[in-house]
């Protein structure tokens, strides 16, 4: 657990940490054929099990500018959690790999967040995995949270890697902190409520 006296800096992915398209890519999937339970929704799973012309095809409709995109809703206890971080003055940042940033904008607007939690200040987006280090690097992030393990590896600067797993498919291992609401979250960060 953080101590509220420490002086650390907390970074977020969005997608699968703040925002939440399980039920998304279980309706597309549906209407191209495809059941999926909401266990196959994490991407490094889902990835395994559908074709890659299916997964662009859903990544294309899950993160753009659609309808079904901008119906996505928050992970539970997100908004809470950030109110929460900004209550206790700990700095965070955005940093998300999307394709294309705009639309991931409208959604944080969507939601409540752009301009209330996120700002040009404190938001990033990129184009590849790997380039999410060096800018958390340079905002000196300590803690990491992502959905995606594979990501976190490719963060060696960050001395706390937690793995936000809301499925609970992690298998046993000590390379990274997992977490599976935003409520361990919060108690990890040391800024849960009593």
């Amino acid at each position: 657990m953080a101590s509220q006296e420490e002086n650390f800096v907390v970074g977020f992915d969005l997608d699968g940490v703040i925002i939440d398209h399980t039920q998304n890519k279980m309706r597309v999937a549906a209407h191209y054929g495809v059941t999926l339970r909401m266990e196959d929704t994490p991407t490094e799973y889902l990835e395994q099990i559908i074709t890659p012309e299916l997964h662009s095809t859903l990544r294309d409709q899950i993160y753009d500018d659609t309808d079904e995109a901008l119906s996505a809703p928050l992970i539970e206890g997100a908004f809470d959690g950030l109110a929460r971080l900004r209550e206790h003055g700990i700095p965070y940042f955005l940093i998300s790999r999307r394709k294309k940033p705009i639309h991931a904008l409208h959604l944080l607007e969507r939601r409540g967040l752009w301009g209330e939690y996120f700002t040009p200040e404190n938001t990033f987006f990129v184009e590849h995995r790997e380039d999410k280090d060096p800018i958390a690097r340079e905002l000196g992030v300590t803690h990491f949270i992502d959905d995606e393990a594979r990501v976190l590896r490719l963060m060696p600067s960050v001395s706390q890697r937690i793995l936000f797993d809301v499925r609970g498919l992690l298998k046993e291992t000590n390379e990274f902190v997992p977490v599976k609401n935003w409520s361990e979250l919060s108690y990890l960060l040391g800024i849960a409520t009593s």
